[in-house]
């Protein structure tokens, strides 16, 4: 499905600060049950790309929804990437 060059950029699912129309910047809130479940939904969308490399934020709600949209790959958690 992919061509190479191609880069898909996710951003974390729903958190309660997201929710409310807070910033989450530099907290470590988590996602809620729901942001939970639209990590999950993103698997079916993800799921027919073959990733070369996988970045994360090292922020919880970021790895976590690495973990549910893309489960059983590896990803290179990069500070940078933090808010």
């Amino acid at each position: 499905m992919s061509t190479p060059g191609t880069v898909y950029l996710v951003r974390h699912a729903e958190t309660e600060w997201a929710l409310s129309g807070k910033h989450t910047g530099r907290t470590d809130v988590p996602l809620t049950a729901h942001g939970e479940d639209e990590a999950r939904d993103l698997a079916g969308l993800l799921s027919p790309v073959r990733f070369a490399h996988v970045l994360t934020s090292p922020r919880r709600r970021a790895m976590r929804t690495f973990e549910l949209a893309l489960p059983g790959l590896a990803a290179e958690v990069v500070t940078d990437l933090a808010e």
